[in-house]
């Protein structure tokens, strides 16, 4: 039996099914976190875009990432390129590790799970995970010269530029490489060549950050490394950084007192087994820590309002864990436009009128999620003031650029719709949309065709108000008095004075139901209107509209029940929930007191 050829079938067939798993990870765990990584960058075929990247050390990197995560608009193709570049990033080490007579394939794996932990966060862009091959390329081919000469020159010469190229990783790579010189190369002259390593790591980010780049000089060592990333996961990237150069450390230290290399005892099924527990456990580590199911169905909620898949929204709502209000605010807006805000609000988590919208924040998330809301509403002006806000915070995306043309020409500025339809044209996979509303800039006649853009126009406000980022019920009601036949501002107005349990005014407001053309009254309004005439003893039905027999009997139900109580509103908020929690009276009396 070839014991050589079972070690190398076995070797294929682990990392085979190890990459298999890696593909499958990113594939359906982390779908939406990829395609909003795309959504949040713009890749142009310009040469001004290209030289800007060159004016910070990482920025060909950067350059690199963003060309790669354009192509994650394809779910399927973004996992790919991910499992490659985690692929490459274990070849490599393999290959270092190998030459440090470190044997065993764990010991490669690891680093590509801290990769894979790493590459789970929606801060993490494929950008860092090449500058990092790139880094340990580097020290590859270092280790490959045998000429101390050329090793020397290669360091010398090599590693600004590498520094220039990788940014902060390069300091990875030149650690590795004054290891590699002091503790295990033979050259006699390594004393005096290995602490010019270290001098030299000072001395380039130092002269570059003052001469070249102009970057504040603190940051030039650890500049395009992610740093900005919160725990846990900040922690799974130092100890992706300090990994290789302490296994290395290490190794050197086994070769002296064992004589041979680590883990070099042989392969065996002990050996197997403890390997594959050792990976198992570390993948559940980063499962738990690393993995934000939460984000990913927040994303995901974020997908489907950009498809207009209104079920798909609320799905992923009802799987969400806890309240959350960017979660409550696509939930409201999938509600209004699958038609069952007025029957299905109080379905799902409220809290306040604050679920109905997103505060502004001069941060980059806020306008990015939170403009969405007034473009549906045809709140024109502020559509636009967001989705350029959220441009300056994230810079040029294809969301926001599209959003301004747009609104651009809803607001029959066509000038500035062509300026954003010319950056759109240098996109490869946006060049299609551009070039069908370029033919708009050249017959203006075709816009009054297009019926999304004439529904919002037909909405345009024609009343002056102040716009202000408080008080959006105040807003609601202005952009209600300007054009009674929005719809959604007739709904999302009626939302809050619900949500604020000011049923006064949701009473005086009833009336624009039958304006409106409603054929019935929606459940949640029909149950406020029974506990407002309840209380004042007023019948304030619209003309041509009645309560349901049904609600009418589970209030006389509820309100037995309630009474029933007393003063215990803790022991009745906990007997009447699995029947009326989802109606408005529970809400009334029990939520948000």
């Amino acid at each position: 039996m070839d014991i050589s050829r079972i070690k190398s079938n076995f070797r294929l067939i682990t990392t085979g099914v190890f990459f298999a798993f890696y593909f499958l990870y990113f594939m359906v765990f982390n779908r939406y976190h990829l395609i909003y990584q795309e959504q949040i960058q713009f890749f142009r075929f310009d040469v001004n875009y290209f030289t800007d990247f060159l004016s910070r050390p990482g920025g060909l990197m950067e350059c690199i990432g963003t060309f790669l995560t354009q192509l994650f608009i394809f779910p399927v193709v973004g996992a790919l390129i991910i499992t490659l570049a985690g692929f490459a990033a274990y070849a490599i080490t393999v290959y270092i590790f190998r030459k440090h007579q470190i044997n065993g394939m764990l010991w490669a794996f690891i680093p590509t799970l801290l990769l894979a932990s790493l590459q789970s966060h929606y801060l993490f862009n494929l950008a860092y995970t090449v500058g990092l091959i790139v880094s340990l390329g580097y020290f590859a081919v270092y280790i490959s010269m045998r000429d101390y000469k050329l090793r020397y020159f290669f360091v010398l010469a090599g590693w600004p530029l590498l520094y220039f190229f990788a940014g902060g990783y390069a300091l990875v790579a030149m650690l590795l490489c004054f290891i590699h010189e002091f503790l295990f190369s033979p050259n006699h002259s390594r004393i005096l060549i290995a602490p010019v390593f270290p001098i030299l790591s000072l001395l380039v980010p130092y002269f570059a950050s003052h001469f070249i780049f102009y970057i504040k000089p603190g940051m030039a060592w650890t500049y395009f490394i992610p740093f900005f990333i919160d725990p846990p996961v900040k922690y799974f990237l130092i100890l992706l950084l300090v990994y290789s150069p302490l296994v290395l450390i290490v190794s050197r230290r086994w070769l002296i007192y064992s004589k041979r290399g680590l883990l070099s005892r042989g392969w065996n099924w002990k050996t197997i087994l403890s390997g594959t527990l050792v990976l198992v456990c570390l993948s559940g580590l980063m499962i738990k820590y690393a993995y934000d199911r939460k984000a990913e169905i927040l994303l995901g909620m974020d997908y489907c309002v950009q498809r207009s898949d209104w079920d798909g929204v609320l799905k992923l709502s009802s799987a969400y864990p806890g309240a959350n209000r960017l979660v409550m605010y696509f939930t409201n807006l999938a509600l209004y436009k699958s038609g069952r805000m007025g029957d299905q609000l109080f379905h799902y988590p409220q809290t306040r009128t604050n679920s109905l919208w997103l505060d502004w924040n001069a941060d980059d998330v806020v306008p990015f999620f939170g403009g969405e809301i007034y473009y549906h509403f045809a709140y024109n002006s502020e559509a636009y003031r967001w989705a350029f806000e959220a441009m300056v915070a994230k810079g040029p995306n294809p969301r926001s650029l599209k959003r301004l043309v747009i609104t651009s020409f809803i607001n029959d500025d066509i000038k500035l719709a062509e300026k954003y339809l010319n950056v759109l044209d240098q996109n490869l996979f946006y060049r299609k949309w551009a070039h069908h509303y370029l033919q708009y800039v050249n017959n203006p006649e075709l816009i009054k065709e297009d019926k999304e853009i004439a529904g919002k126009r037909h909405f345009e406000i024609s009343k002056d108000f102040i716009g202000s980022r408080y008080n959006f019920g105040a807003r609601l009601l202005m952009l209600l008095e300007d054009h009674p036949d929005n719809r959604m501002a007739f709904e999302y107005f009626m939302a809050s004075l619900l949500l604020d349990k000011n049923l006064g005014y949701f009473a005086a407001n009833i009336y624009r139901i039958k304006e409106l053309g409603y054929k019935y009254i929606p459940v949640h309004y029909e149950e406020a209107l029974i506990a407002y005439m309840s209380y004042t003893k007023m019948n304030i039905i619209p003309e041509g509209y009645s309560i349901s027999m049904a609600t009418n009997k589970r209030f006389s139900e509820y309100a037995n029940m309630y009474i029933s109580f007393g003063e215990n509103s803790d022991i009745a908020a906990k007997k009447l929930y699995n029947e009326y929690g989802k109606t408005y009276w529970y809400y009334l009396h029990f939520i948000n007191k």
